[in-house]
């Protein structure tokens, strides 16, 4: 059900549950809530998140916003917030959640009892569906609605919509992916498209979970390519240029090592490039000539602490041809460095590792829903571009 009645929104809340806990007064005091799915198709994935505390289940109609309301409030992906001073009482908690067309995807609603400020909610939405925007107008991921588009393109952005051509992920220069969408098995597949492939094999199958849209890594073990990436350095090097990018979700905040998330490396100390964590931070290591131990990446750069959490975060790494690297979070900036020297010393016979080192003493827990690399930097808007689009 489309509503195209602009509702306010009483609060605005960051996008991490950490933030959400810990920032001392920068989100709304009030019973903290997180929003799960029954189940989510990778074509339906929810950009917006409303959430809204009613008086009863009773007087709410799924796939509909709700007025009026107690309190409402919205999130992007992390489907995790507060909801402000609210009385204490019997309410209802009701979501619905809609793509980056506007169209509804899921709804749902559950009674919960409020006793206090420091209480934990949840609901959990089901599939729904319902038109988007129409031909001409875009999908306003601020308020929901849709909006005149001059260009006529329809969608979020002007990128997408009915009649238009949907939101996409950046492919230009991809040249591995995994989705870790298999649901079962030993085998992650490389679905770049991109010969050779580098298929990953999980060393150890009992210490993993699988899901409709993730992998759950429980305990140490090891995903590598059978094959050294050898395209991967082909491709770096004819650019001089590289991006890596991850959907994650680790299972702690407090993982070192750094814990790798994704590597091209030999054991702990020669490697290309890597992605990882270290404690509340994301880390990132590059081969480049003339840096301070380059054989093994170093030196290590670091998002602003904090910014690693337990919630699902897009972490993406970019390296350019004049040395120019930026970390972003969430389709943000969040550090840059210079990192000069050429790339003639990168090694083409290291596998690609994931959640580990090949000698199996860096290891990262948490679910991985999407790991790609380019063998270009992706600009500012392409990798905004991807973090709208979703794993």
């Amino acid at each position: 059900m489309r509503i195209q009645r602009r509702i306010p929104l009483l609060f605005q809340i960051f996008w991490a549950a950490a933030m959400v806990a810990g920032c001392g007064g920068s989100v709304p005091a009030g019973p903290s809530f997180e929003v799960s799915f029954e189940s989510m198709a990778r074509s339906a994935q929810a950009m917006r998140v409303e959430v809204y505390l009613v008086d009863s289940c009773d007087d709410v109609t799924l796939g509909a916003r709700p007025v009026p309301a107690v309190a409402t409030t919205y999130v992007r992906r992390d489907k995790a917030g507060a909801l402000g001073e609210v009385e204490p009482g019997d309410y209802g908690l009701y979501g619905v959640a809609q793509d980056v067309n506007c169209g509804v995807v899921a709804a749902g609603c559950t009674p919960v009892t409020i006793a206090g400020p420091d209480d934990d909610l949840a609901v959990t939405l089901s599939n729904l569906q319902s038109g988007g925007c129409a031909n001409g107008t875009d999908c306003s991921l601020d308020t929901g609605e849709c909006i005149e588009n001059a260009g006529g393109t329809g969608g979020a952005g002007g990128a997408g919509g009915m009649g238009g051509t949907p939101l996409m992920r950046v492919d230009a220069g991809l040249i591995v992916l995994y989705e870790f969408d298999e649901g079962s098995g030993s085998t992650v597949v490389d679905r770049s498209g991109v010969v050779p492939t580098l298929d990953l094999t999980i060393a150890d199958p009992g210490n993993v979970t699988w899901s409709s849209d993730h992998l759950t890594v429980n305990s140490t073990t090891t995903l590598s390519t059978a094959n050294a990436a050898a395209k991967v350095v082909t491709g770096a090097q004819a650019s001089g240029e590289l991006t890596v990018e991850a959907w994650v979700k680790p299972a702690s905040p407090a993982q070192t090592g750094p814990a790798r998330i994704i590597s091209m490396s030999l054991d702990a100390y020669a490697r290309n490039f890597m992605l990882g964590q270290e404690a509340n931070t994301y880390a990132a290591r590059f081969r480049a000539e003339g840096q301070t131990d380059w054989t093994n990446g170093m030196p290590t750069i670091f998002t602003t602490s904090g910014t690693a959490t337990t919630l699902l975060t897009h972490v993406v790494h970019t390296h350019k041809s004049n040395g120019s690297e930026v970390l972003y979070i969430d389709g943000v900036q969040d550090q840059t460095f210079t990192r000069t020297g050429a790339l003639n010393q990168w090694d083409p016979t290291y596998p690609i590792v994931v959640a580990n080192e090949a000698i199996d003493d860096r290891t990262w827990l948490g679910e991985l829903h999407l790991i790609a690399i380019y063998d270009r930097a992706l600009e500012a808007g392409e990798v905004q571009q991807n973090f709208t689009v979703g794993p």
